[in-house]
């Protein structure tokens, strides 16, 4: 698997666990659930977005040096 699929699994799963973060921050309950959602969905998002920028590996830059 590529790492722009990847990538991209990784903010639509940080952005579902913000939207359930969001969930848990509207019906009043602010425990270690609601931290551990916000922390693990933007960390998720951060993830994706720096695998979908990220310039993949040429093994024949190497050798061209």
């Amino acid at each position: 698997m590529s790492d722009k699929i990847r990538g991209t699994i990784a903010v639509l799963v940080g952005l579902f666990a913000m939207y359930q973060s969001y969930n848990l921050y509207r019906s009043g309950r602010q425990d270690w659930h609601f931290w551990l959602e916000v922390i693990a969905g933007s960390l998720l998002i951060v993830i994706g977005v720096w695998r979908l920028m990220r310039k993949p590996f040429d093994p024949s830059s190497e050798l061209l040096k």
